[in-house]
């Protein structure tokens, strides 16, 4: 074969591109390759056998290097929609945007009270007469020396204080070291014995022993005068009429104490409690009150004004309305 025929078939044209990769790496191989292609065509075999070497140790680095090239590229395109998609995952503005709508929520509704119904009134100034049944019957004008007079707050409080200070008994007791029984003899020697100094086993410091300003037996009573008495007492009707809480019990008529009876009475009455039934030598009317836990009942004379005060609705028979307008 010439030289012409070598050059145009493919394996030569192989072989002659890896004999100048070898060449450019090795710069002393150059200047023998290049005599090569001259030498006569019946040793040009053996080239082509050394050719075909070196194209099969070409080709495979030459095959595995783009080989690597591309698997790189393959790689990185397979982590690039990781990152991608791990990018929209890492923001999260929408997330963060979202709580301060959740805390601008608007406050929940505050639960509706239930509005007691309204505890029943009469006329300012007068006494509403009221039958069994709970209905009106008629109203009476209330004496203006015990029913208009304005309130004063001292004088109130004086009062309310006094009467509270006149229940206490006064009988709480102590004993003195001197009325405590026992010997007054030295109990040791002043000196020697390496204890404190003690005298009489009555000393207050000893168990048994007497008390250092206990109390002893006294009166509370606080005087006030009988006119700011009966004067602290109108101020209280007074509030109660002002405010239409008097009533007046018509035809409250018990042969025998019955709470049943006075107790449907009250509740037809509708009025506002706690509530001071006042009679007048009706001490049937009276035990029968006394086991209502809403209710207190009085005598006209003995009326208090921490009782009116501490009720809110004044319920009279009608003698003690004319025992009690009439004074």
């Amino acid at each position: 074969m010439s030289a012409d025929e070598i050059k145009k078939t493919p394996d030569a044209e192989a072989a002659a591109e890896p004999e100048k990769t070898v060449a450019a790496a090795g710069k002393a191989e150059t200047t023998e390759h290049k005599p090569a292609a001259k030498k006569p065509a019946a040793k040009k075999a053996a080239p082509a056998k050394a050719a075909k070497a070196a194209d099969e140790k070409a080709t495979k680095p030459a095959a595995k290097k783009p080989a690597a090239k591309k698997a790189a590229p393959a790689k990185a395109e397979k982590a690039a929609p990781k990152k991608a998609a791990a990018k929209p995952a890492a923001k999260k503005p929408a997330a963060k945007k979202a709580a301060p709508v959740k805390a601008k929520r608007p406050p929940k509704p505050e639960p509706v009270a239930k509005t007691a119904a309204e505890a029943r009134k009469g006329a300012a100034g007068v006494a509403t007469f009221v039958d069994a049944a709970g209905k009106e019957v008629e109203t009476r004008k209330l004496t203006d020396a015990r029913f208009t007079v304005a309130a004063d707050v001292n004088t109130l409080h004086l009062v309310v204080r006094a009467e509270q200070a006149a229940r206490r008994s006064g009988t709480a007791s102590t004993k003195t070291r001197g009325m405590v029984s026992g010997s007054t003899a030295k109990l040791y020697r002043q000196k020697g014995t390496g204890r404190a100094r003690a005298g009489s086993v009555k000393s207050p410091i000893r168990t048994g022993g007497g008390v250092v300003f206990g109390p002893h037996p006294r009166s509370f009573d606080i005087k006030i005068n009988k006119k700011v008495i009966r004067k602290a007492l109108s101020m209280a009707l007074s509030d109660r009429a002002a405010n239409g809480r008097v009533f007046v019990a018509s035809g409250l008529e018990l042969a025998e104490p019955s709470t049943r009876t006075v107790e449907e009475f009250l509740v037809n009455l509708d009025c506002a409690a706690p509530v001071l039934v006042v009679t007048h030598d009706e001490p049937v009317v009276a035990r029968s009150v006394r086991n209502l836990p809403y209710a207190e009942a009085t005598e006209v004379a003995a009326l208090s004004t921490e009782q009116v005060l501490r009720a809110r609705s004044l319920v009279l028979t009608e003698k003690a309305f004319a025992a009690l307008n009439e004074a």
